[in-house]
């Protein structure tokens, strides 16, 4: 049971530079990863990190926590650069401002002793529109925890973001309230949560449950889920297969069955920021079946610094029904969650259909894949793989996958790599053909190797 109605999201925190030493116009540059392999495509929406407090001529407003990079740039040089260069990839995405947790400057700090607390909201909230009707932003994302969940009172918390949805649903234009608790406290207004914001993603990755949100008071209605690609934190998730199953077949809750409403990812930017993007990509392929018959794993190989290919699965009888690839990445910023283990491991999806036999290759480290060749062509009048063989290095064949039985025609193929290279992912299409039963699978119609 899934919906994810507002989508598969993360978060971006403009502060850290990942390779160290770099800047956001890096070509090497964590930011420019997220632009060159259209990693922007699979977010609905983008929280942008941190925003802080600050006075303005009536109560407060925000602004974007201050840093400074390499080359004299600011968080604010960032933050517009991020705001132009993830819209010219993906013009839907939605821009968050997440809310700063710690300090003196968090939406706690909105209120003075003695001031009017509806007074104080209302100015808030209103400065708040401005400047998302300024920036093209596209609404408040709250990071519930630390000084933040501490210092608020459950009474100003209700005034707060009561008032906040008011004033957003007095716009032209649709504003989000998004809330992102780590751990349910004493001070958050549950009927407030559930009736103000437009959806919660609990903060799974610090190790408190879904029962302890739905406990203390949280709609399931509304409730996402908050996944983790970074190591460090209690919980964090190992692949993007996982979190699908934890969140594909939804919840139960008093009885009855409810769907996830998001999935909310911290972050796209950390020290294995190659392992979180590409996961955030395969992900977003799970939740989102790519349209059509041509798949390229291109991209989501690439973001992920081209790791070596360990392991294939091939599904074959007649011909090459389907392939599915593991590669396996020890660089510095593809590395995984798993404890004591210094590697990042990618499942790509399954290419084509179930039908014929399953076989899995295991491939060593040592001996990467360099070649693949067979043939193509008809096979009951469709045009297809009729038989794939993979080559190691070494010269180990895997193979053939295929019989090629009952095809009217054939044609050899063979791609190679280039010295230093190997094969690290495939593109290619499937075509759907009847089988014998009467019903119907998909089988790989063209295929080609991708090196690097």
């Amino acid at each position: 049971m899934t919906n994810l109605a507002n989508g598969i999201n993360a978060w971006l925190f403009l502060n850290e530079d990942e390779p160290p030493g770099t800047n956001y116009n890096s070509a090497n540059s964590c930011f420019q990863t997220l632009i060159n392999y259209r990693t922007y495509d699979s977010a609905n929406f983008l929280g942008i990190a941190f925003f802080e407090i600050t006075p303005a001529t009536n109560g407060y407003t925000i602004e974007i926590g201050s840093a400074s990079h390499q080359g004299g740039l600011s968080n604010q040089d960032y933050l517009n650069s991020v705001l132009h260069d993830a819209r010219q990839v993906n013009p839907n995405i939605k821009f968050l401002a997440t809310m700063v947790y710690s300090g003196s400057n968090t939406l706690a700090g909105i209120f003075t002793a003695g001031g009017d607390p509806q007074t104080e909201a209302t100015a808030f909230a209103n400065n708040l529109v401005a400047y998302l009707q300024n920036t093209g932003m596209n609404g408040l994302d709250v990071d519930w925890e630390g000084d933040v969940s501490d210092n608020m009172t459950q009474a100003q918390f209700k005034i707060l973001f009561t008032t906040i949805r008011q004033v957003f649903d007095q716009q032209p234009v649709k504003y989000y309230l998004s809330f992102t608790p780590a751990w349910p406290t004493d001070t958050i207004d549950y009927p407030t949560v559930n009736s103000a914001f437009d959806f919660v993603s609990p903060q799974f990755y610090d190790g408190t449950p879904l029962s302890s949100f739905l406990h203390a008071g949280i709609s399931p209605s509304v409730i996402g889920y908050g996944a983790q690609f970074e190591p460090g934190n209690s919980a964090p998730n190992t692949s993007a297969q996982q979190v699908w199953s934890a969140v594909s077949n939804g919840f139960s809750s008093g009885g009855s069955q409810y769907s996830y409403q998001d999935i909310f990812m911290w972050r796209l930017n950390s020290g294995n920021f190659q392992f979180e993007q590409a996961q955030f990509m395969i992900l977003s392929q799970l939740a989102n079946p790519p349209a059509g018959n041509a798949f390229d794993d291109t991209a989501i190989i690439a973001a992920a610094g081209n790791p070596i290919l360990t392991q294939m699965t091939v599904r074959s009888g007649d011909v090459l029904n389907a392939i599915q690839s593991v590669n396996t990445g020890t660089g510095p910023y593809n590395t995984g969650t798993q404890r004591n283990t210094e590697t990042g491991v990618f499942t790509t999806l399954q290419h084509g259909g179930n039908s014929g036999t399953g076989q899995v290759i295991n491939i060593p480290y040592n001996d990467p894949i360099v070649s693949i060749s067979g043939f193509t062509g008809t096979w009951f009048g469709w045009q297809c793989v009729l038989q794939l063989t993979l080559t190691g290095k070494s010269g180990t064949n895997y193979g053939p996958f295929g019989s090629m039985a009952h095809a009217s025609s054939r044609n050899a193929f063979s791609q190679t790599a280039q010295p230093g290279q190997s094969v690290v992912a495939f593109k290619g299409s499937t075509v759907t053909v009847p089988l014998a039963d009467g019903s119907q699978t998909a089988i790989i119609a063209k295929l080609n190797a991708v090196f690097a």
